[in-house]
Protein backbone atom coordinates (compact mmCIF):
# COMPACT_ATOMS: atom_id res chain seq x y z
CA UNK A 1 0.00 0.00 0.00
CA UNK A 2 1.21 3.50 -0.80
CA UNK A 3 1.23 5.20 2.61
CA UNK A 4 2.03 8.53 0.98
CA UNK A 5 -1.34 8.75 -0.79
CA UNK A 6 -4.52 9.40 1.16
CA UNK A 7 -7.44 9.53 -1.32
CA UNK A 8 -9.98 10.88 1.17
CA UNK A 9 -8.13 14.24 1.31
CA UNK A 10 -6.91 14.56 -2.26
CA UNK A 11 -7.38 18.09 -3.65
CA UNK A 12 -10.00 18.92 -1.01
CA UNK A 13 -10.47 22.23 0.73
CA UNK A 14 -12.22 23.04 3.99
CA UNK A 15 -13.59 26.50 4.65
CA UNK A 16 -12.54 28.93 7.35
CA UNK A 17 -14.65 27.13 9.94
CA UNK A 18 -12.55 24.20 8.87
CA UNK A 19 -11.93 20.83 10.41
CA UNK A 20 -11.12 22.22 13.84
CA UNK A 21 -13.94 23.29 16.11
CA UNK A 22 -14.60 24.29 19.69
CA UNK A 23 -15.43 20.74 20.75
CA UNK A 24 -13.16 17.77 21.09
CA UNK A 25 -13.94 14.30 19.78
CA UNK A 26 -15.42 13.50 23.18
CA UNK A 27 -17.69 16.54 22.80
CA UNK A 28 -15.89 18.45 25.54
CA UNK A 29 -15.23 22.17 25.03
CA UNK A 30 -11.63 22.99 24.10
CA UNK A 31 -11.76 26.60 22.97
CA UNK A 32 -14.24 29.17 24.17
CA UNK A 33 -16.62 30.65 21.62
CA UNK A 34 -15.08 34.05 22.29
CA UNK A 35 -11.56 32.82 21.53
CA UNK A 36 -12.86 31.10 18.41
CA UNK A 37 -14.58 34.21 17.08
CA UNK A 38 -11.74 36.59 17.97
CA UNK A 39 -8.91 34.47 16.57
CA UNK A 40 -7.19 37.03 14.32
CA UNK A 41 -6.00 34.88 11.40
CA UNK A 42 -8.09 33.34 8.58
CA UNK A 43 -7.74 29.58 8.23
CA UNK A 44 -8.39 27.29 5.31
CA UNK A 45 -7.34 23.69 4.80
CA UNK A 46 -6.12 22.88 1.29
CA UNK A 47 -4.82 19.42 0.46
CA UNK A 48 -2.57 18.50 -2.43
CA UNK A 49 -2.96 15.63 -4.90
CA UNK A 50 -1.52 13.22 -2.32
CA UNK A 51 -4.01 14.26 0.35
CA UNK A 52 -1.69 16.28 2.59
CA UNK A 53 -2.09 19.88 3.76
CA UNK A 54 0.80 21.06 1.63
CA UNK A 55 1.92 22.29 -1.75
CA UNK A 56 2.55 19.83 -4.57
CA UNK A 57 5.82 17.98 -4.21
CA UNK A 58 8.76 19.10 -6.36
CA UNK A 59 10.04 16.75 -9.05
CA UNK A 60 13.47 16.57 -7.41
CA UNK A 61 13.25 15.22 -3.86
CA UNK A 62 17.00 14.96 -3.23
CA UNK A 63 17.30 17.98 -0.93
CA UNK A 64 13.85 18.26 0.63
CA UNK A 65 13.08 18.15 4.35
CA UNK A 66 10.54 15.47 5.28
CA UNK A 67 8.27 16.56 8.16
CA UNK A 68 6.23 13.78 9.79
CA UNK A 69 3.66 13.91 12.56
CA UNK A 70 0.02 14.16 13.50
CA UNK A 71 -2.35 17.16 13.68
CA UNK A 72 0.30 19.30 15.42
CA UNK A 73 2.40 18.96 12.26
CA UNK A 74 -0.54 19.35 9.91
CA UNK A 75 -1.41 22.51 11.81
CA UNK A 76 -5.01 22.03 12.88
CA UNK A 77 -6.37 25.27 14.30
CA UNK A 78 -3.81 27.54 12.63
CA UNK A 79 -3.14 28.94 9.14
CA UNK A 80 -0.86 26.88 6.94
CA UNK A 81 1.80 29.63 7.20
CA UNK A 82 1.89 29.12 10.99
CA UNK A 83 2.77 25.41 10.83
CA UNK A 84 6.29 24.48 11.81
CA UNK A 85 7.09 22.90 8.39
CA UNK A 86 6.00 26.09 6.63
CA UNK A 87 8.02 28.30 8.98
CA UNK A 88 11.02 26.00 8.57
CA UNK A 89 10.75 26.29 4.79
CA UNK A 90 10.59 30.08 4.97
CA UNK A 91 13.50 30.27 7.41
CA UNK A 92 15.82 27.76 5.77
CA UNK A 93 14.83 28.21 2.11
CA UNK A 94 14.67 24.42 1.82
CA UNK A 95 11.55 22.73 0.49
CA UNK A 96 9.76 21.15 3.45
CA UNK A 97 7.18 18.44 2.82
CA UNK A 98 4.38 18.36 5.39
CA UNK A 99 3.20 14.80 6.06
CA UNK A 100 1.07 15.61 9.12
CA UNK A 101 -2.07 13.47 9.50
CA UNK A 102 -4.92 14.09 11.93
CA UNK A 103 -4.90 11.50 14.73
CA UNK A 104 -1.87 9.66 13.38
CA UNK A 105 -0.43 7.10 15.75
CA UNK A 106 3.27 6.43 16.03
CA UNK A 107 2.99 3.14 14.15
CA UNK A 108 1.60 5.00 11.12
CA UNK A 109 4.32 7.63 11.41
CA UNK A 110 6.88 4.80 11.55
CA UNK A 111 5.45 3.16 8.41
CA UNK A 112 5.57 6.42 6.47
CA UNK A 113 9.13 7.09 7.64
CA UNK A 114 10.24 3.60 6.57
CA UNK A 115 8.77 4.14 3.11
CA UNK A 116 10.51 7.50 2.71
CA UNK A 117 13.83 6.06 3.86
CA UNK A 118 13.50 3.09 1.51
CA UNK A 119 12.44 5.06 -1.56
CA UNK A 120 14.22 8.42 -1.15
CA UNK A 121 17.21 7.96 1.19
CA UNK A 122 16.47 11.37 2.74
CA UNK A 123 19.09 13.86 3.85
CA UNK A 124 16.72 15.48 6.35
CA UNK A 125 13.86 14.00 8.32
CA UNK A 126 11.98 15.51 11.25
CA UNK A 127 9.46 13.54 13.25
CA UNK A 128 7.06 15.06 15.75
CA UNK A 129 5.92 11.87 17.47
CA UNK A 130 2.34 11.47 18.60
CA UNK A 131 0.80 10.46 21.93
CA UNK A 132 1.90 7.11 23.34
CA UNK A 133 -1.67 5.92 23.91
CA UNK A 134 -2.37 6.02 20.16
CA UNK A 135 -1.33 2.40 19.70
CA UNK A 136 -2.98 -0.37 17.69
CA UNK A 137 -2.23 -3.16 15.28
CA UNK A 138 -3.92 -1.50 12.31
CA UNK A 139 -2.41 1.99 11.86
CA UNK A 140 -5.46 3.15 9.88
CA UNK A 141 -7.82 2.64 12.81
CA UNK A 142 -7.30 5.80 14.84
CA UNK A 143 -8.09 4.28 18.23
CA UNK A 144 -7.04 6.16 21.37
CA UNK A 145 -6.59 4.50 24.73
CA UNK A 146 -7.50 7.55 26.77
CA UNK A 147 -5.81 7.77 30.15
CA UNK A 148 -3.43 4.98 29.15
CA UNK A 149 -0.43 7.16 28.31
CA UNK A 150 1.95 5.49 30.75
CA UNK A 151 0.72 1.94 30.32
CA UNK A 152 3.69 -0.36 29.75
CA UNK A 153 2.33 -1.44 26.36
CA UNK A 154 1.98 2.18 25.25
CA UNK A 155 5.54 2.99 26.33
CA UNK A 156 6.86 -0.18 24.71
CA UNK A 157 5.07 0.67 21.44
CA UNK A 158 6.52 4.18 21.40
CA UNK A 159 10.02 2.93 22.13
CA UNK A 160 9.75 0.35 19.34
CA UNK A 161 8.60 2.91 16.75
CA UNK A 162 11.21 5.44 17.81
CA UNK A 163 14.17 3.06 17.90
CA UNK A 164 13.23 1.27 14.67
CA UNK A 165 13.27 4.39 12.51
CA UNK A 166 16.25 6.00 14.25
CA UNK A 167 18.30 2.84 13.67
CA UNK A 168 17.49 3.18 9.96
CA UNK A 169 18.34 6.90 9.78
CA UNK A 170 20.49 8.11 12.70
CA UNK A 171 20.34 11.87 11.99
CA UNK A 172 16.58 12.31 12.43
CA UNK A 173 15.44 15.31 14.48
CA UNK A 174 12.93 13.85 16.95
CA UNK A 175 10.45 15.85 18.98
CA UNK A 176 6.98 15.09 20.26
CA UNK A 177 3.57 16.61 20.87
CA UNK A 178 3.02 18.17 24.35
CA UNK A 179 3.12 15.06 26.52
CA UNK A 180 4.99 13.57 29.47
CA UNK A 181 8.06 11.65 28.31
CA UNK A 182 9.56 10.98 31.74
CA UNK A 183 8.93 7.26 31.31
CA UNK A 184 10.83 7.06 28.02
CA UNK A 185 14.30 5.63 28.49
CA UNK A 186 16.70 3.67 26.31
CA UNK A 187 15.90 5.61 23.17
CA UNK A 188 18.42 5.33 20.34
CA UNK A 189 18.50 9.07 19.72
CA UNK A 190 17.62 12.36 21.42
CA UNK A 191 13.94 13.22 21.87
CA UNK A 192 13.78 17.01 21.94
CA UNK A 193 11.16 18.73 24.08
CA UNK A 194 9.67 22.19 23.66
CA UNK A 195 7.46 24.53 25.64
CA UNK A 196 3.98 25.47 24.40
CA UNK A 197 4.06 29.26 24.12
CA UNK A 198 0.68 29.84 22.45
CA UNK A 199 -2.43 28.16 21.06
CA UNK A 200 -4.33 28.16 17.81
CA UNK A 201 -8.00 28.83 17.22
CA UNK A 202 -9.12 25.59 18.86
CA UNK A 203 -7.27 26.33 22.11
CA UNK A 204 -5.42 23.01 21.90
CA UNK A 205 -2.89 22.94 19.07
CA UNK A 206 0.08 25.32 19.27
CA UNK A 207 0.46 28.40 17.08
CA UNK A 208 3.38 30.19 15.41
CA UNK A 209 5.32 31.29 18.53
CA UNK A 210 5.75 27.68 19.59
CA UNK A 211 6.42 26.63 16.00
CA UNK A 212 9.17 29.24 15.71
CA UNK A 213 10.96 27.90 18.78
CA UNK A 214 10.79 24.36 17.36
CA UNK A 215 12.17 25.61 14.05
CA UNK A 216 15.08 27.34 15.81
CA UNK A 217 16.06 24.03 17.39
CA UNK A 218 15.74 22.17 14.06
CA UNK A 219 17.90 24.80 12.33
CA UNK A 220 20.66 24.27 14.89
CA UNK A 221 20.40 20.49 14.65
CA UNK A 222 20.96 20.42 10.88
CA UNK A 223 23.19 23.52 10.76
CA UNK A 224 20.83 25.18 8.32
CA UNK A 225 21.58 28.74 7.30
CA UNK A 226 18.98 31.11 8.70
CA UNK A 227 17.36 33.66 6.40
CA UNK A 228 15.67 36.71 7.93
CA UNK A 229 12.00 36.56 6.95
CA UNK A 230 8.89 37.78 8.61
CA UNK A 231 6.03 35.33 9.17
Amino acid sequence: MDYLTFPFNINTMCSTTGIDNIYSSANRPIASTKDWVTYPYPISYRHNSRGFRDEEWPNNLDDVVWCLGDSFTKGVGVPYEHTWPSILQTTSKKHCINLGIDGAANRLILNIAKQIISEHNPKYMIIMWSYKHRRYEDPWQFIHYEGDEHNSKSVEEFRYCFNTVNDLLPNIYNTTVPTDISDLTQLNNILHKYESLDFGRDGFHFDYLTAESIVDSIMQHFNFRKYDNEL
